[in-house]
């Protein structure tokens, strides 16, 4: 699991929750490039419902460690679905989160990839 921290700033938090999303093999280069399709093309909860439904994606590991962002938006209560229910009825609080999505998505991205670099 994540661990939990007061993060003063987003850029410090976005940097290490991509981390470890990777160094914790939660999703390596491939799903990573998916997931920000899906972000791009459909939204924040298209692709928390993609990762949902695929088995290669530890989507309860990912979503420990995006916890902490997530509630920089909004808390995180009860379940994602009335989490992602709720900030979809902001379009400010809406498109911030598919920012910071896709800003640890792509540094996700980035660390994988130095990953696989370094590895050969």
């Amino acid at each position: 699991m994540a661990k939990q921290k007061n993060h003063e700033s987003l850029e410090a938090l976005i940097s290490e929750i991509s981390f470890n999303i990777v160094k914790e093999g939660i999703l390596n280069e491939n799903e990573i490039n998916k997931l920000l399709g899906v972000l791009s093309n459909d939204g924040v909860y298209a692709m928390w419902v993609y990762a949902k439904s695929k088995k290669e994606i530890k989507e309860e590991k990912l979503m420990d460690n995006l916890k902490e962002l997530l509630g920089k938006v909004e808390n995180v209560n009860n379940s994602y679905e009335t989490y992602f229910i709720s900030v979809a009825n902001d379009i400010s609080k809406l498109l911030f989160l598919k920012q910071l999505s896709e800003k640890t998505l792509i540094y996700a991205r980035y660390h994988a990839k130095a990953l696989e670099d370094s590895n050969e």
